[in-house]
């Protein structure tokens, strides 16, 4: 089993320790810096309640991030989380307001607290910059969520155990709920993402689209990329424009997922904890696995890419398509936003928030178009897509359709006024 710190700044007295075991899992643990032994508690709500869900290694390292500002905030206000779930104390209404307000806190910030209170500090300016939320109220949401989460399961664990004393299970129980009844409702006082659909991501108008695969073509003159990474990054982008994968979903097609004869198809595989995967950012698929179709041109493309790529040296002794082009390893997830970012800085035209994912709203953007082309029912559509996605809910459709619901809302809305406009009489004087 190897482990590896992630590194951390301004003395957090916590941090993220990966564990990667035989298998080729990985898993994230929540550690005391200052004796670099995990929480127990941390661990079984981690291995109990989050893995047993399916959750990837990134999405629990997260939580565990989010779950991080309960203890900086218990370090921060001389109190132990411990001991208070222990013995059914829990936190007041005035702990409870204070450490939702403590989740808006950026990490400094909340690093900042800590060093001032240890050290009996008061710092007049640093007290009011603290009064100045760090985060969104989404950020917010999801950290306040996961303390939730913990301790409500957390809780459940020292219920349980009461099971034999009713009176004293009666007591427990009735304050964990009112405490979680005031958790949720500072929960749900704060706005969700996503409410309207100002200033949110959508695809890229046709002329971007146009410009982008125009000056991605590896003789372009306007190509920001050096000669011998122009072409691997013209596959890239053509997958996720063409085909609508996610960056993740890119960077872990291997080259066997590749079926490339008269009617060409790539696989988009779930492959947690992959052992072939020497990246310590493992990129992960999150949606559903899936055989993707691939146009006559597309086919061409992935097979003359396959046979540059066995030129790049020690290429073929990694699976994966997606390769660098100094030592043939696995590209990193930071590599892809890199090259991005090289597009966004160097392109004229070019939209400053480019990235893999506005590509995957734009290839949706695409797909509602072929689809109100070809008349397919709305209901066939939301199927089709979700196929092709890799969803299992319809709601995640609707999070990609921003422009097309404008576009054909506005359709409809101009037409109703122009309908308006005739109807109405002439007015003679």
């Amino acid at each position: 089993m190897e482990l590896h710190f992630l590194s951390t700044k301004n003395q957090n007295p916590y941090a993220v320790r990966w564990a990667k075991f035989g298998s080729g899992e990985r898993m994230p643990f929540f550690i005391s810096t200052a004796t670099g032994m995990p929480l127990d508690a941390v661990t079984f709500w981690v291995v109990a309640a989050r893995r047993a869900l399916g959750k990837q290694p990134n999405t629990l390292s997260n939580e565990i991030r989010s779950l991080m500002y309960l203890f900086l905030w218990a370090d921060a206000r001389g109190v132990s989380v411990r001991d208070r779930v222990r013995d059914g104390t829990f936190l007041s209404l005035s702990e409870t307001l204070d450490i939702a307000n403590f989740c808006s806190r950026s990490m400094s910030d909340a690093l900042a607290e800590i060093e001032e209170r240890s050290s009996n500090l008061f710092k007049l300016d640093r007290r009011r910059k603290l009064n100045v939320p760090g985060v969104g109220s989404g950020e917010k949401r999801n950290r306040l969520s996961t303390i939730r989460s913990f301790l409500e399961f957390t809780s459940s664990d020292v219920l349980s155990n009461l099971a034999q004393w009713p009176p004293r299970w009666q007591l427990y129980n009735e304050a964990r709920a009112h405490f979680l009844e005031i958790l949720d409702g500072q929960i749900a006082g704060l706005a969700k993402s996503n409410r309207d659909d100002l200033g949110l991501p959508e695809g890229l108008e046709a002329a971007a689209i146009s410009r982008l695969r125009a000056v991605i073509e590896p003789d372009h003159p306007e190509n920001p990329f050096k000669p011998e990474v122009r072409f691997r990054n013209y596959v890239m982008v053509r997958l996720l424009l063409d085909v609508g994968i996610r960056r993740g979903e890119l960077l872990g097609i291997k080259v066997s997922d590749c079926k490339l004869g008269s009617s060409g198809t790539i696989t988009v595989h779930r492959r947690p904890d992959d052992p072939d995967d020497p990246r310590r950012n493992k990129p992960a698929t999150k949606t559903a696995a899936r055989v993707l179709a691939l146009g006559g041109r597309m086919t061409e493309i992935v097979h003359e890419w396959i046979v540059h790529r066995a030129e790049i040296p020690n290429a073929r002794r990694s699976p994966f398509l997606i390769v660098n082009s100094r030592d043939g390893q696995p590209m990193s997830l930071s590599n892809i936003n890199k090259m991005m970012e090289a597009l966004r800085k160097r392109v004229p035209d070019l939209p400053t928030d480019l990235s893999p994912h506005l590509l995957r709203h734009s290839w949706n953007d695409a797909f509602s178009e072929v689809m109100d082309e070809k008349g397919v029912s709305e209901d066939q559509e939301i199927k089709w897509r979700m196929r092709l996605m890799g969803w299992r809910a319809e709601s995640s459709a609707r999070h990609y359709l921003r422009r097309t619901i404008r576009r054909r809302s506005n359709e409809v809305l101009m037409e109703m006024q122009d309908k308006m406009t005739i109807a109405m009489p002439d007015i003679q004087e």
